[in-house]
């Protein structure tokens, strides 16, 4: 509400597009000029079925501007969405399967894990977005490039948090297992990567949204499709409100990816003993709190 006031108020200024568009210029005029930008594909055969995507919506750079659809407008939002979101669970799944498994074997040798601490608290530092040129550079404009890059990145930081979270397991769980008789290895696989766990929650949500960060940066900087390509369009053309638009979808990407992960995370931890309210009631321990004062004041009379 506070947005669509601004734009009432705010001057229209020179440009094309306003600063500050309404949300029905939003829906009425960005949103619905997104039918032009979705890619033909060309098409496909499937056990004798023809499909070409040229004949799914008119496409208004070659039909005219007459011809644009709402269903090219979910077209291009499908196209540039799966295009990012391939890139995305390329990079995170290779990122998070290297930053856990390293991140779980270095602790198991002390030496290698003091040699490893450091060098990869250097690397954590490095600004991953200074590299997307290098990248670009080296390894070119595609799904490769953009696998490594995300996944090196979310790889270190991953990696450094689950050293810490290995490091954290309370002694007297190691304590209990070798009195019990378990072996090194076993009590390290039985009881501490379980007992490590709980605290990668915050570590495994954090490297979805820096998965996120690195593709959209990754594709605002060099890549043709791509929401990260629709923002770095609507920036050249100072076009607010697709900015708006992108940004809306992203979110709601994000808090997809945060729930997925979420959801990972409660399957291995499902093991943890439940909380049977998931609030805690502040009245009882005033409660006690005063019953415990009311009895110290009796006793002292």
């Amino acid at each position: 509400m506070g947005w669509q006031v601004v734009s009432y108020v705010a001057p229209e200024g020179t440009l094309e597009h306003p600063l500050v568009p309404g949300f029905d210029y939003i829906i009425y005029n960005a949103l619905y000029r997104l039918s032009g930008n979705w890619d033909l594909f060309g098409g496909f055969s499937l056990a004798g079925l023809t499909v070409q995507f040229g004949e799914l919506a008119p496409f208004p750079a070659i039909e005219g501007a007459e011809s644009r659809t709402w269903t090219a407008v979910f077209l291009a939002l499908g196209f540039h969405s799966f295009m990012t979101l391939s890139r995305l669970v390329a990079g995170l799944g290779v990122g998070l399967l290297a930053g856990l498994a390293t991140g779980l074997a270095l602790p198991y040798w002390s030496a290698l894990r003091q040699i490893s601490w450091a060098p990869f608290n250097f690397l954590r530092m490095i600004p991953l977005l200074a590299a997307i040129p290098w990248m670009q550079f080296a390894l070119g404009v595609d799904l490769r490039a953009t696998t490594l890059f995300i996944g090196f990145g979310v790889w270190v930081m991953l990696v450094v948090a689950t050293m810490n979270a290995v490091a954290n397991v309370p002694d007297r769980y190691i304590e209990s297992a070798r009195t019990l008789g378990a072996s090194r290895l076993r009590t390290y696989f039985k009881v501490i990567v379980p007992g490590a766990m709980p605290e990668l929650r915050t570590a495994l949500l954090l490297a979805g949204g820096l998965g996120w960060s690195l593709t959209i940066a990754a594709e605002f900087l060099g890549f043709p499709t791509g929401l990260g390509f629709m923002a770095a369009a609507a920036v050249q053309e100072t076009n607010t409100a697709r900015l708006v638009i992108v940004a809306i979808v992203v979110a709601f990407y994000s808090l997809l990816t945060f729930y997925l992960l979420n959801q990972l995370f409660n399957r291995m931890v499902s093991w943890m003993p439940q909380r049977t309210s998931g609030t805690t009631d502040i009245s009882k321990v005033a409660g006690a709190a005063g019953a415990a004062g009311r009895a110290g004041d009796q006793l002292h009379e």
